[in-house]
């Protein structure tokens, strides 16, 4: 781990970033993700497309600032949530105009950390700004990882079944695909964190090799610019773990529309969801070749 610290300091300071294949020395403070927030611009019709996609929605709350939002509950207690801002009445409402008026799309990736506090101290280690805002650990305004937030995972007592049963089979929300000219500052944080960072073929949708942090319960996939959705956003896609690609190819042939093309992967058999029909991220679904969650928790 110290040496981990090392490498995210320089990194930070703008040196070089750890190498292909950086290992963690102990185990991550980070062991999977925790919430995605998807910026739409109609809140209503992002939640019927997704409806029709398979998934199960949770009415949202009232929020004081005039936020609306619908989540995808899945049961290990990662969620994709639909979010919009109508208007802009305090310092994050207008954080999420601003993101709107360039497109929707993911606004914010949230990590796993089931012990924020150790997060916190490795923060402060690094001199790293940082604030506690409610259950989250979030950087400040500015910071070029203000995208990036820890959580503990929300298990509310309105949850009921029938949010966590999704017809096309969501077990998790289990990968993000971050995309940048210049990720050396995500490396090197997930390195600090005790993250494992290695190099293998992925798809996204197109077959590449790239630089993948695999976490015991996920992994982020770090990819060059020219992969982003939108200039200058860093989240391009999301992977959610289907219990059965059958279910989720049923759910969306009762959806209407071309059927996706299937892809065979090392990782388990997955289907591609442009963009477009997304409201702004790549999202795959993908069914898990037997014992590849137990090989990335061995990697």
């Amino acid at each position: 781990m110290k040496a981990s610290l090392l490498l995210l300091a320089a990194a930070l300071a703008g040196a070089s970033t750890p190498p292909p294949g950086t290992a963690a020395r102990s185990a991550p403070l980070v062991t999977g993700l925790d919430h995605v927030p998807v910026a739409v611009r109609d809140l209503d019709a992002a939640a019927e497309t997704y409806e029709r996609l398979g998934f199960s929605l949770k009415p949202g709350r009232p929020h004081p600032n005039g936020m609306k939002n619908r989540h995808v509950k899945l049961r290990d207690g990662t969620q994709i949530e639909l979010i919009t801002a109508p208007e802009a009445r305090d310092a994050l409402t207008a954080e999420y105009r601003r993101h709107l008026e360039k497109g929707e799309g993911p606004a914010f990736v949230g990590l796993y950390a089931p012990d924020r506090d150790a997060v916190t101290l490795l923060l402060d280690r690094l001199s790293l700004p940082h604030r506690r805002q409610g259950g989250l650990l979030v950087f400040p305004d500015g910071s070029p990882l203000r995208y990036l937030f820890f959580g503990g995972r929300n298990a509310s007592p309105t949850d009921r079944p029938e949010h966590l049963r999704h017809a096309n089979g969501a077990e998790s929300l289990e990968g993000v695909w971050l995309a940048g000219d210049d990720l050396s500052r995500e490396r090197a944080l997930l390195a600090g964190l005790g993250v494992s960072i290695v190099e293998e073929e992925v798809h996204v949708p197109r077959r590449t090799r790239a630089l993948v942090a695999r976490l015991p319960e996920g992994e982020v996939v770090l990819l060059p610019g020219e992969r982003q959705v939108a200039p200058g956003r860093r989240i391009a896609g999301l992977t959610v773990r289907t219990r059965s690609l059958d279910a989720a190819l049923g759910a969306l042939s009762r959806a209407g529309g071309p059927a996706p093309a299937v892809v065979r992967t090392e990782r388990g058999t997955s289907v591609f969801l442009p963009p477009g029909l997304a409201h702004g991220t790549w999202l795959e679904l993908r069914e898990e070749r037997p014992g590849a969650a137990r090989r990335r928790g061995s990697s």
